[in-house]
């Protein structure tokens, strides 16, 4: 309930807010102001059509691959579910304070920590993704070199050569990739639509509902599975929802936007997965198996490669704030950390693509859970009680890593690994584990370093007239 206490205003707050991060994080104001808000409907539709790439795709096919199908569909639901419900927090606190996710960390990990810390995660994150992708991309063209000219193109060479023309686009500058989305996207989703409708038509859908994995991976895994997929995403919802005009709209747009389309997107990469059960879960092997591998394959390739040009950029520009030479700096720093991503793709990341989502599923709850305990149970969601903590928080820091141990250990992400197998000790849900974790332990600590209290009941309903 929203408390009969009155402070200063929501924009008097926002101007407060603003005065102490500018220069913080560039010189260019990171603060939305009300003329620049727009309802729910545009928000939900950046998320609607960003659900369908290769990325969820893949997921997908790992969820059928290991998976029965009503349990794929759980663990889609569940995962995407967990995401969405920290995803909301998150995005209500960027509609309060007009700031985006980097911004606004700095309440719980101190403006030093939210600099390295979450440039430092994002950029780490999407460097695996660049790797990801160029190993997929790699392995497609391979596959489709063989299948039209008969020569065999090591994987390994496919993905360095692709990887360093995505690496080239993205530091050079190229816009007409954006354009290669437009095109590349609907053609991959019909031609999976096609595919999954042929392969059907002559097993029938009891081959579905009847699919049983040779090697399953469990409900559980395959939750952390999902929740690491998009789980970046939900942590960085507020560099976009900061631009909704009020809470209710963050939160529609961050269910509506983000739940149904992930999870149809999916099911299709979980049901092509199972329609093609020698694939393994491999979304190349399953494309070039569906009789027009030539026309599949090159989407796969366009699809990626235009949005590996955002994960390099998007790394680059998390690493040149951590470095502190802002805009000016990011070509380097995308350079490298592309380097590094192809250095991946080269090596086999696609091999540890599983514990790559398991890990991202056990760190960014735990990172979102800082930030949900210090503007909800300590600040009791108040935009007028934002205010940066200088150097590094104490608090911010101990309930990240222990959350983030604890999701690890108690989500499976040291099963199977030699030497480390005495760490899993599987429990719930591990993202759901270091979420609640490092709430809990963020308002211990808060109160034990005796850091400033804020009175008053949490708001959870704002009167308009102080908005």
């Amino acid at each position: 309930m929203q408390s009969k206490e009155t402070g200063p205003s929501q924009a008097s707050a926002h101007n407060a807010v603003q005065s102490d991060l500018d220069g913080q994080f560039g010189e260019e104001s990171l603060h939305v102001a009300e003329s620049e808000r727009r309802g729910w409907w545009p928000i939900a539709c950046i998320w609607i059509g960003n659900a369908f790439n290769v990325s969820t795709l893949m997921t997908g096919a790992v969820l059928g691959a290991g998976l029965v199908l009503s349990d794929a569909f759980l663990a889609a639901f569940i995962g995407f579910g967990i995401v969405v419900a920290y995803m909301c927090f998150v995005a209500m606190e960027s509609v309060d304070v007009g700031l985006p996710t980097s911004a606004m960390s700095t309440a719980s990990l101190g403006k030093a920590g939210g600099r390295y810390l979450i440039s430092l995660i994002i950029g780490i994150s999407l460097i695996g993704w660049f790797g990801v992708q160029a190993a997929v991309c790699g392995a497609s063209f391979s596959i489709m070199a063989a299948d039209l000219v008969g020569f065999e193109i090591p994987v390994w060479a496919s993905s360095v050569f692709w990887g360093v023309l995505m690496l080239a686009t993205a530091v050079v500058g190229f816009d007409g990739v954006k354009w290669v989305n437009y095109v590349a996207a609907p053609l991959l989703f019909i031609i999976c639509a096609y595919g999954l409708v042929v392969s059907l038509s002559g097993s029938g859908t009891d081959s579905l509902f009847n699919y049983v994995p040779a090697e399953g991976i469990g409900l559980v895994s395959g939750i952390s599975i999902a929740v690491g997929l998009f789980a970046v995403g939900g942590a960085t919802v507020g560099d976009f929802t900061r631009y909704a005009q009020d809470r209710k709209g963050s939160v529609l747009s961050s269910i509506i936007g983000v739940l149904p389309p992930n999870v149809i997107v999916l099911m299709m990469g979980a049901m092509l997965a199972i329609a093609v059960p020698d694939s393994g879960g491999d979304i190349t092997l399953i494309l070039a198996s569906l009789g027009f591998a030539a026309v599949g394959l090159v989407a796969l390739v366009l699809s990626t490669w235009s949005v590996n040009v955002g994960n390099a950029y998007s790394a680059g520009l998390a690493f040149a704030v951590m470095a502190g030479t802002g805009q000016k700096g990011y070509r380097m720093c995308t350079a490298i950390a592309g380097a590094v991503g192809i250095v991946l793709a080269a090596v086999g990341i696609m091999d540890y693509f599983t514990m790559f989502l398991t890990v991202l599923s056990a760190m960014i709850p735990a990172l979102a859970g800082t930030m949900i305990a210090d503007y909800w149970l300590i600040r009791k969601a108040r935009p007028e009680n934002f205010k940066p903590l200088a150097g590094v928080s104490v608090p911010g820091f101990v309930s990240f890593i222990v959350g983030a141990l604890i999701a690890m250990v108690t989500g499976g992400t040291f099963a199977g690994i030699a030497g480390l197998e005495l760490l899993d000790i599987p429990f719930f849900l591990g993202p759901v584990n270091g979420l609640v974790i490092s709430m809990v332990l963020y308002v211990i600590v808060y109160k034990a370093c005796k850091l400033p209290a804020f009175p008053g009941k949490i708001v959870l309903f704002p009167n308009k007239k102080e908005a």
